[in-house]
């Protein structure tokens, strides 16, 4: 799904936030054979970015089942005007992956599961450096939320219903009112 922004009404309990990560948005795929290939989502023209960043994917190999689709956040431990340079063949600066989402997982359709099922497991697939889980912190004071993350040198927070499906439209995931973001 993709998140809309956030204007200030009423947020109830059954809320997690995550960090706004300002990287390039990017999904996980292991198909059936157990191939893995990495997928861009910003609607350029050449979306598979899976030779490119094939060092990051071998990290993988065994680790994410097959028939699985996870929904991530490329970034580089340089900030977001470094990540061009993950594509190159000896890249300047060290990539990271925050994975917060899984879409399928072998085989099964969790789109139409909640948010909290879907990250409960998201939490069974034991990813190493690079490769981080967002698991999300109970919404509590959007104010004082949105402010440590800033704080921690992020672009904002993510706002999500734990009962929320994940919306998958024609080409894209679909935006709607229980994923917020503020930036």
């Amino acid at each position: 799904m993709q998140p809309i922004p956030y204007f200030g009404e009423e947020i109830h309990s059954g809320w997690i936030f995550e960090p706004k990560i300002d990287g390039w948005r990017m999904q996980i795929i292991c198909n059936k054979a157990g191939k893995l290939e990495c997928w861009g989502r910003r609607l350029e023209r050449k979306p598979n970015w899976t030779s490119k960043l094939h060092y990051l994917l071998a990290l993988l190999e065994g680790i994410i089942p097959p028939n699985t689709l996870l929904d991530c956040e490329l970034y580089s431990d340089g900030g977001r005007r470094f990540i061009p340079s993950l594509f190159a063949r000896k890249p300047r600066v060290r990539p990271i992956v925050y994975i917060f989402d899984v879409v399928y997982l072998c085989g099964k359709d969790l789109s139409k599961r909640t948010l909290k099922t879907r990250k409960e497991s998201l939490a069974e697939i034991p990813f190493n450096k690079p490769f981080f889980r967002l698991m999300g912190k109970t919404l509590t004071n959007i104010k004082r939320d949105y402010s440590r993350e800033v704080n921690n040198g992020h672009e904002g927070i993510v706002m999500k219903k734990l009962n929320s499906r994940y919306l998958i439209g024609k080409e894209a995931p679909i935006a709607t009112q229980d994923w917020r973001k503020i930036k």
